[in-house]
């Protein structure tokens, strides 16, 4: 800030400095010409008329910049005044450069300078307004701060997670974008951490159970925060994000606290902890495909109880891309009837005789060869498509069997796979009756086959859906029987015609004989429930002489048949006519 105020002879000799800052830009005795360069302007400016006042804007001598400056005249005497301020806060220090300007004028009491008086008591009443606007206007910023600190504390409150106080999803995907912006010299990973059948602690204990085991997770993710550079964020109900720099001691400390977890929570159920882990090693992929990917190698490891952490890698991201392939694909494929259906047999283990098919789908993509139901079906199941193809498997097994009706005069029934995601359409019932009555069938004829995993999984809204199929006629099988974690509550409350045991039950090494104590029981009461049981897996003369000590009637498997084609399984068909068939 420049501030100067002095009295002047008619040429620019200066008499008296009133004030002046910064200190004497002119002292007294001196000329006030020699502070600027233009001569011209100086001249106008210290030649005013009698009574009257001049301005002009000068360029200070030597220097890169400007002033105003202001002289009156009266008699042979000037008052001159020069300022300048770079910002509004200097206002109030030049006000009272003024104030005191003329408390010297009021000493000095000389008549040719109270009109000058007055015109600085204008310019002072000026800044006095000046001033007032200024506090008015400090303290409307004072409210903005204070209402944007509000909305801070407000959004703070949405980003987080009321349960665990870990950050959204949404929040975790714009600060995760922030903190890799903010930090481009230093690596990071991305984690996801999925806990495995978490639902089934909800279920089984209750919620209470479950947000206690969510806020420990979150507690053994915290013990790993390293300060400004780690986030944590509750993605799902049971799935977590976090970020973190590569390369620390993080990992070991996160899976010694997660194992003392698993092995020490009080539940009576193992819990399966699963973390997939992305180092970021491309900055323009977004973050919520940075996660995706990390998931993606939590999901690479779901079902191997000695695994706990999975690095995403090319194997995965060529699993992805299958993935994609599929989905981009799926349609088409579906409208050109790439999918085909298989039918496996059912067959009586006493006499060989053929009680039924299973129809199982397969997939014969025109660039990708033959698909693997492994590949394809947990796609489906995952965005919906299931409905569409499961339909599709429906009617062809429908008509399958009307053709055998119409050219045999008899034919064995199919069993067709019914989805955990069919299960939530309202028109389920009604499509499968549509299908049989179109075909000449009775609804008996096609057996369902639902996996206990989903009755597990919803029994809620499984169990009215089975209940409406079963009034209607249809056989329902429980596939994969004794794979889940309430098996008794599932023969007790669903409708269920046939139960399908896994042989793979009795492959596992551990407890072999307590295994074949277990499924000699379960035969025996479903035989005490009336209830057929179907071995599953069978494909050695071995388990089909332990089946048969057991008291199982019936098996499926390559022992007595793969899955094959329509024309293939009708040869097989025809070394025993369907008359000779037992058919349910």
């Amino acid at each position: 800030m420049i501030g100067y105020f002095a009295l002047c002879g008619a040429q620019g000799n200066v008499n008296k400095v009133i004030r002046s800052v910064p200190m004497c830009f002119v002292n007294e005795g001196e000329n006030i010409r020699q502070l600027f360069s233009e001569d011209e302007n100086m001249d106008a400016l210290l030649n005013p008329a009698d009574g009257q006042v001049t301005s002009a804007r000068l360029r200070i001598r030597e220097e890169d910049r400007s002033v105003w400056a202001a002289a009156k005249k009266r008699g042979t005497q000037l008052l001159f005044i020069m300022w300048d301020i770079e910002d509004i806060s200097e206002v109030s220090e030049l006000m009272r450069l003024y104030i005191s300007m003329t408390d010297d004028l009021e000493l000095v009491q000389q008549e040719p300078y109270e009109a000058s008086y007055y015109e600085i008591q204008k310019v002072n009443n000026q800044l006095i307004n000046y001033q007032r606007a200024l506090t008015k206007a400090n303290e409307r910023l004072k409210m903005l701060l204070k209402e944007v600190r509000e909305a801070k504390s407000t959004i703070e409150l949405l980003e987080r997670d009321p349960l665990t106080n870990l950050y959204t999803q949404n929040a975790f995907f714009d600060r995760a974008a922030a903190m890799l912006k903010e930090n481009p010299e230093t690596d990071f990973d991305i984690i996801a951490v999925d806990i495995e059948r978490f639902k089934m602690v909800n279920d089984a204990f209750g919620n209470a159970a479950g947000d206690k085991l969510l806020t420990e997770m979150a507690i053994c993710l915290l013990s790993i925060r390293e300060d400004g550079k780690t986030l944590f964020a509750r993605a799902g109900a049971d799935k977590f994000y976090a970020l973190i720099p590569h390369g620390t001691s993080a990992y070991e400390m996160l899976d010694r606290h997660i194992g003392f977890l698993e092995e020490n929570y009080p539940l009576p159920m193992r819990l399966q902890i699963k973390l997939g882990i992305y180092r970021i090693e491309d900055r323009s992929l977004s973050i919520p495909r940075m996660c995706d990917r990390a998931v993606l190698a939590a999901d690479s490891i779901k079902g191997f109880f000695d695994k706990r952490f999975a690095c995403y890698d090319d194997s995965i991201r060529k699993k992805m891309i299958m993935e994609q392939n599929i989905i981009d694909t799926m349609r088409e494929a579906l409208e050109r009837e790439d999918f085909q259906v298989y039918l496996q047999p059912k067959v009586e283990i006493g006499n060989g005789r053929l009680m039924g098919a299973e129809a199982l789908v397969r997939w014969q993509h025109p660039q990708l060869g033959m698909v693997s139901p492994g590949d394809f079906i947990p796609v489906f199941e995952k965005n919906g498509f299931i409905y569409a193809l499961d339909q599709f498997v429906w009617r062809k097994a429908c008509e399958i069997m009307g053709r055998w009706k119409s050219e045999k005069g008899a034919f064995i029934p199919v069993s067709v796979n019914v989805s955990r995601a069919d299960i939530y359409h309202v028109d389920l019932p009604g499509v499968l009756m549509k299908m049989v009555e179109e075909n000449g069938l009775e609804p008996g004829n096609l057996h369902l086959e639902i996996t206990e995993s989903a009755y597990v999984s919803d029994s809620r809204q499984l169990l009215p859906v089975i209940e409406r199929l079963k009034e209607l006629g249809f056989i329902i099988e429980m596939d994969d029987f004794g794979n889940g974690y309430s098996s008794l509550n599932t023969l007790s409350e669903l409708p269920i015609d046939v139960l399908k045991i896994d042989l793979e039950f009795l492959r596992m090494r551990k407890n072999v004989m307590r295994r074949k104590q277990i499924m000699r029981f379960v035969i025996n009461l479903a035989n005490e429930l009336r209830l057929q049981v179907i071995a599953e897996g069978a494909e050695t003369e071995e388990q089909i002489e332990l089946l048969r000590e057991m008291g199982c009637e019936y098996a499926q498997g390559y022992y007595y048949g793969r899955p094959m084609p329509q024309d293939d399984f009708q040869d097989y068909l025809s070394k025993q006519t369907i008359s000779e068939a037992k058919v349910l």
